[in-house]
């Protein structure tokens, strides 16, 4: 569920997902930086693609630029700085969103691992910014809670 602030000019929320995934701390810090792996978890919707090519390695102070949306016109170029990784722990970037060259939103998300019984604990809080109204608050919410489900079920494949 997203808490919405709305200000002036910018709407304003902060999402919080959490799951207790069957995979070790490292495949889950894998998967959230791999370029492949976010290409196979990352897609916001059915039917849509994240495109991650020729890109740097992930570190901190990296800008990393991918396109994302429908798979026949992945229109949505999203630009990824990396903030701080610390592997297996937590992990901290912000993304922007453009179409067309106008900015569409931006996000900072924090990624906290823990270690746990079944294999790790994630907790993802994101703080998220629209600068085209508040459906965009939804678009964030939807895309990020239908790839955090698919990071689930991908970090526990590749833990089998």
């Amino acid at each position: 569920m997203i808490d919405t602030d709305a200000q002036t000019g910018t709407d304003t929320g902060t999402l919080r997902l959490s799951r207790a995934i069957k995979a070790a701390p490292d495949t889950v810090y894998t998967a959230l930086i791999d370029p492949a792996a976010r290409s196979a978890w990352g897609p916001p919707g059915d039917g849509h693609v994240v495109r991650i090519e020729g890109q740097p390695a992930p570190s901190p102070g990296i800008r990393e630029v991918s396109r994302c949306g429908p798979a026949d016109n992945p229109y949505v170029t999203v630009l990824t700085d990396w903030v701080l990784m610390e592997p297996a722990t937590r992990l901290v970037y912000a993304e922007t969103l453009m179409a067309e060259g106008a900015a569409l939103g931006s996000s900072l998300a924090c990624c906290d691992l823990t270690a746990s019984d079944i294999g790790t604990n994630l907790t993802v809080t994101v703080q998220i910014m629209s600068f085209i109204g508040d459906e965009m608050l939804s678009e964030f919410e939807g895309g990020w809670t239908h790839a955090f489900e698919n990071l689930a079920r991908y970090a526990e494949t590749q833990a089998a």
